[in-house]
Parts: structure tokens; C-alpha cells; sequence
């Protein structure tokens, strides 16, 4: 089961009751949010074990305006060289995420496992006196008190606070959370994964940067969001809710079964991909092995390496300290299937592997489509979008050209007006017709397959409809679910 805890390997959160009568001139209740309102803005820097093995980044938001619901959030982040700016809507009761703009599903996770994680014992309808000793309990078990040990000053980039420091201990660290009760949200935070083995490995850290508020949009939001990785700015957006694949495998060892999930399920050369990947016990999905040290690779049909992941970062591996792992990086390898391994060179610290009995590895076969006719990536040879001299949809050198009606179609069917059966009867149409031209069998029909139509070959539809892609490279999404069998011809 892929997961993401902001704290704990396979844990299990008990929350206590957080009544403290303890009397103190600094006592007063506190939950995640209180006080948030229009024109708020705060600003942090963000490192999580589980974006990217605590690559560090900047979060910066301000709150545009109150809903029924909640508030909605304009936000900015700055990822090494990467700008993403989007709306994000958090909810009233806790200030959790409850939609973002699909650019920002990544950090917001991360905002929600790290900002807001302690929201997991103080909210609206259950404040905390930030004093009290235990708040809660966590833990593998839930068998660690988490609570005040009083307050302190702590410095930070946007100034010095009186916070409470919030306290646990478990795998033999101690974690630290600094809440100031004039503030929504923590100031600071040192929280270590707690983890079954290995040695101890920050789970996330944070600092307030800057805070204030501006009726007008402050000026960290006069940015435009950057394309992360190159490639055609049609390139879909990884969307594993609706448009991934998602399976577990043991490696060829038998040590170790490694769950994955990738998205697009179909992806374009020259376009982003990205996969999660968990390495969990053969005997338990709910358990992760800790310090993994492992690589992806390509290969061709032989078994050759022809790309590794770590090496084009400048690594020897990459390293996973609780097990869990998420990586994006461009599909280069052209169509029409990419052959993956996920090899697990053993255990150990990050300095290395000092333990290889766990080693062992996968195969995975990836569908993949042409390149966009825009892509530039300097990784992709895109003159050869329309030769396909090494695909199924070989055929396609002649110009193809669709009658500007049918685009109606297609329009209607990407914005669900039309359902799947339609579009492919429109299709049938267009092949009986000779409009369309497809490699198979002359006065062939088409009907539906029996699997589903992946979402974007839709998307490409309906910017085909609007102008933005060509007549062949839509036709080329058709061949694709042909070469498939999610359409299917029959003479």
C-alpha cells in the first residue's frame, strides 16, 4: 500500500485527551490554524524525508480570501531552479489541504505532513493548552507521549519567539516542535522518522521565514510557474489519482517485494514521469526496510543498460533512508514499450551499501507514445515524431486530414458531454469512411476494448479539437489504443 507519514514508518497515531490544568502565566489553548484570516502570508523552508529524501525547498503562501468551507490559498513554491505557483483551499476545522492545483498535489502533501501535522491532537473543536505534557501519543505502536516541556526562546530567520516546545523521544532521538499560540501554524520543527532499523534519519524540518499581512497580493507572488523538466508544455501532468499504474513485485531474489506506482500510465517521450516506489518486507505491505541504497535502469531488449537514474544525477545510487521513495525525471526512450528495472543493491548508511543480502531486482514494461512535435529536451531527437520507424504506428508518414466537424466529437468527448462508446463509434466511422487511415486491414470496423481509454489520449483529444496538436499526432493516440486492443478492429 503505497502511504506517506510525515513521521513514522507503519505507525499507528493514538490521539489522548489534552486537557492541562496546569497553571502557568503562560498558559492558553492553541490548534493548527487558529487565528488564520484574509491577507495572511507566511513563508517557510521545507525539507521532508519523503520528498525526495529531504531535498530542501521554500513554501510561501498568503491567504487570498474566507470561504464556507475554509480559505483559499495562493502559493508559491521554489524548488532548486523550479517555480510552481497554483491555488491550494484548506479547510476550516483544520487547515488541511482540501484541493490544489494539480502543479502543487506534491507540496501540499508535504504541507499537510509537516506544517499542519499537529493537527493530528489540536484542532478548532479540540484546542490544547500549549502547555500541557502530553498531548498525545505516536509511534510505531503508539506508545510515545508527544508534549510541552515549556517554553523557550528559538530563533528563526523571521525573528525570535517565546514558543512552547513540544517534545518526543523515540529510536533513541529526540524530535522538537516550536509553537508560538500567536501563530497559526508551528515556527519551527526537527522531527526525526522513526524508523525499525538503521540509523536515526530526519523525517522533516522547517523554519518560519517571513509572516505578515497585505491586503494585496504580497510580492513572492509575482512569479510564474517554470516547466520542471523541460519537454512540450502539452505534456500531461503526472496524475496518480486518475491516470497511473499502480502494482508490487518481489524481486528475483525473493528479499525484498517492491510496490510501485507510476503516472501517466501511457506516457510521451519527452515528457515527465513519476513514480513512487516503496520496498516493504516480502512477509508484510504495511512495513518499509530502511536505508535501501538502489537504482532504475533501462535496457533494451537484450537486457543492456541503456540509461541509469542515479548516474544521470551524478550519483551511484539513490538512497532511500525509511524505504520510500519518489522520483520524476523525462521518458527519453522512444516507443513503444520502455523496458525499467528497479534494482536493490542492498542495505546500509548513505555513505554506502554495507549489508547486500536484501539485493535483488524487478522488470517493469512501460507503454510509451511519440513525442510531442514541440518537445525540446535535448534528450529527444524529435525530427522522427512522424517516421516512427521503430513503433507500431509505422504508417503514419502520409498527412492525415479529418473534417473540421469531427472535432465537435472529440470536443464534446473530452469534456465528458460524449462517452467513451460515441467517440469510438465516431471512429469507426472515420476508418469505414477512409478518412482515417490505420495500420490494419482494409474495411476494417472498430469497436470498444475492454480496457479503459487512458486518460490522455482524451486530453489529447480535446487539444486536438482546440487547435493545439496536428491531425497525426491525434491519430497516433487512436493507433496507440488500436495497437493495444482498448479499440478493436475486426474486418
Amino acid at each position: 500500500m503505497i502511504f506517506r507519514s510525515p513521521l513514522v514508518v507503519s505507525a499507528i497515531l493514538i490521539v489522548v485527551g489534552t486537557a492541562s490544568m496546569i497553571p502557568s502565566v503562560f498558559a492558553t489553548t492553541w490548534y493548527v490554524g487558529e487565528g488564520l484570516k484574509p491577507g495572511d502570508y507566511y513563508r517557510y523552508d521545507i525539507a521532508d524525508v519523503f520528498y525526495h529524501n529531504l531535498a530542501p525547498f521554500e513554501m510561501d503562501f498568503w491567504v487570498q480570501n474566507q470561504t464556507s468551507n475554509g480559505y483559499n490559498l495562493q502559493m508559491v513554491v521554489h524548488d532548486g531552479s523550479i517555480i510552481q505557483k497554483g491555488t491550494v483551499a484548506i479547510g476550516n476545522i483544520t487547515p488541511d489541504p482540501t484541493y490544489s492545483d494539480p502543479n502543487l498535489a506534491d507540496y501540499t502533501n508535504v504541507y499537510r505532513l509537516t506544517l499542519t501535522w499537529l493537527d493530528s491532537f489540536a484542532i478548532e473543536t479540540h484546542p490544547v493548552d500549549i502547555l500541557s505534557p502530553v498531548w498525545g501519543q505516536t509511534g510505531i505502536y503508539g506508545e510515545v507521549s508527544i508534549g510541552s516541556i515549556g517554553m523557550q526562546n528559538v530563533t528563526v530567520p523571521a525573528g525570535t519567539f517565546s514558543a512552547s516546545t513540544l517534545h518526543f523521544h523515540d529510536s533513541g532521538v529526540d524530535s522538537y516542535l516550536w509553537v508560538d499560540p500567536s501563530f497559526a501554524f508551528p515556527i519551527k520543527a526537527k522531527v526525526y522518522a522513526i524508523k525499525t532499523s538503521g540509523a536515526p534519519t530526519i523525517g522533516y524540518q522547517y523554519n518560519l521565514l517571513e509572516y505578515g499581512n497585505s491586503a494585496q497580493p504580497p510580492s513572492f507572488l509575482n512569479v510564474q510557474s517554470s516547466n520542471p523538466l523541460g519537454g512540450s508544455a502539452q505534456c500531461p501532468t503526472p496524475d496518480f489519482a486518475s491516470d497511473s499504474v499502480h502494482n508490487t513485485q518481489s524481486t528475483d531474489s525473493g528479499t525484498v517485494a517492491i510496490e510501485y506506482l507510476y503516472s501517466p500510465s501511457v506516457p510521451h517521450q519527452g515528457c515527465p514521469m513519476d513514480w513512487r516506489i516503496d520496498f516493504e518486507p516480502v512477509y508484510s505491505a504495511i512495513q518499509r526496510i530502511s536505508d535501501i541504497h538502489y537504482d532504475i535502469y533501462t535496457v533494451d531488449n537484450q537486457g543492456h543498460e541503456l540509461g541509469s537514474l542515479a548516474q544521470s544525477i551524478g550519483r551511484t545510487d539513490i538512497y532511500s533512508a525509511v524505504g520510500d521513495d519518489e522520483e520524476t525525471f523525462i521518458e527519453t526512450q522512444p516507443p513503444p514499450v520502455v523496458h525499467y528495472i528497479i534494482n536493490v543493491a542492498g542495505t546500509g548508511p548513505e555513505s554506502g551499501v554495507s549489508d547486500p543480502s536484501d539485493a535483488g531486482m524487478i522488470s517493469v514494461d512501460v507503454n510509451v507514445v511519440p513525442p510531442f512535435a514541440s518537445a525540446s529536451t535535448g534528450l529527444v531527437n524529435t525530427t522522427n515524431t512522424n517516421s516512427n520507424t521503430n513503433t507500431s504506428t509505422s504508417n503514419t508518414t502520409q498527412s492525415i486530414v479529418i473534417p473540421a466537424w469531427i472535432k465537435n466529437n472529440a470536443k464534446w468527448w473530452s469534456q465528458g458531454q460524449i462517452g467513451d462508446d460515441q467517440f469510438v463509434q465516431g471512429i469507426q466511422y472515420l476508418i469505414q469512411q477512409g478518412i482515417m487511415k490505420v495500420p490494419t486491414q482494409s474495411n476494417s470496423t472498430a469497436t470498444a476494448g475492454t480496457q479503459q481509454i487512458p486518460a490522455w489520449v482524451k486530453t489529447d483529444a480535446g487539444w486536438w479539437a482546440s487547435g493545439q496538436i496536428s491531425d497525426d499526432q491525434f491519430v497516433q493516440g487512436i493507433q496507440y489504443m488500436i495497437t493495444n486492443g482498448i479499440i478493436t478492429l475486426s474486418s
